[in-house]
């Protein structure tokens, strides 16, 4: 079926107006200081602020969510962060026929050091922000550990009888040194990938000479593991690529979620159709007196 013009001029005009915005969210910064150019001036006198190890491990559930749950381990010196670190997910997905939605990221529990710890979550246009502490507390100079749990809706493409997904692993986190990386990422019973592949920049490996990859990675009993082999610099990314064939299990449909964050769109389909509705009653009449007369 053909497109009508109006939609594909609002598509259009959201492709190229909102989806450049999401993809460039507000820097990482202290929960609770506004003052951001004289907090990253003071952060680069201090070195010692970094994040000791990360442990994430996703849940892929046959209903199409995925539960997560992120570990680290954060040296707090007063430099950066005072009163609680923020934290960028990402949440927009190209969904079906390139619509861009959202995966409703849900957060479900904040601790530190094995308490609840205090947190607001802010949408934005493409990304939501995590802010973690209290205003009215300043954190003591140590490592802290913090712990977050969450759940998101399939994010996933379908194409060609394969289902394919991305997992940013350490994109959502404050950007400091970061000193070890361990993921695992569990698909429901009996599927099997199809392939996987991973991504990283930023590492910093002391072994002078050493050659390829900064991870080590294994598929085993439906489980993906995949651990850094180097500490990585403040300015990194490690991405994991997942491929399952699409027939091992169904999700949702994502047209009802398509429906819901984009009402706009059935009221146009509405329209049209009305509109073509009363042409085509209009041009029958027509032709009904056409062939009435003598």
């Amino acid at each position: 079926m053909t497109r009508p013009p109006c939609l594909l001029a609002a598509l259009t005009l959201f492709a190229t107006v909102v989806l450049p915005a999401a993809g460039a969210p507000k820097e990482f910064v202290d929960d609770h200081d506004h003052d951001h150019s004289e907090r990253k001036a003071e952060a680069a006198t201090d070195p010692s602020e970094r994040i000791h190890a990360v442990e994430v491990a996703y849940e892929i559930r046959r209903d199409g969510t995925v539960e997560f749950e992120q570990r680290f381990r954060l040296r707090v010196a007063g430099a950066a962060i005072r009163r609680g670190p923020a934290l960028n997910y990402f949440t927009v997905f190209k969904g079906p026929g390139g619509l861009i939605l959202d995966n409703e990221l849900e957060i479900l529990e904040v601790t530190r050091d094995g308490s609840p710890e205090p947190f607001r979550a802010e949408p934005h246009d493409g990304f939501t922000t995590l802010f973690i502490g209290s205003a009215d507390r300043d954190l003591e100079h140590r490592i802290h550990d913090y712990r977050i749990r969450g759940r998101t809706q399939s994010d996933w493409r379908r194409e060609d009888g394969v289902f394919s997904a991305v997992f940013d692993l350490v994109g959502p986190l404050p950007r400091f040194p970061i000193g070890t990386l361990n993921t695992t990422i569990r698909l429901p019973e009996g599927v099997e990938l199809s392939q996987y592949t991973a991504s990283v920049t930023g590492a910093e490996d002391p072994a002078s000479g050493r050659q390829g990859p900064a991870f080590e990675s294994g598929f085993a009993n439906g489980v993906l593991t995949v651990r850094s082999t180097a500490s990585l610099g403040a300015d990194r990314s490690f991405f994991v690529n997942l491929a399952w064939p699409s027939t091992t299990f169904a999700t949702k449909s994502q047209w009802l979620k398509v429906l819901r964050q984009h009402p706009k769109i059935p009221l146009t389909v509405f329209s049209c159709l009305l509109l073509a509705w009363a042409l085509l009653i209009l041009l029958q009449r027509i032709a009904n007196r056409t062939a009435a007369r003598p």
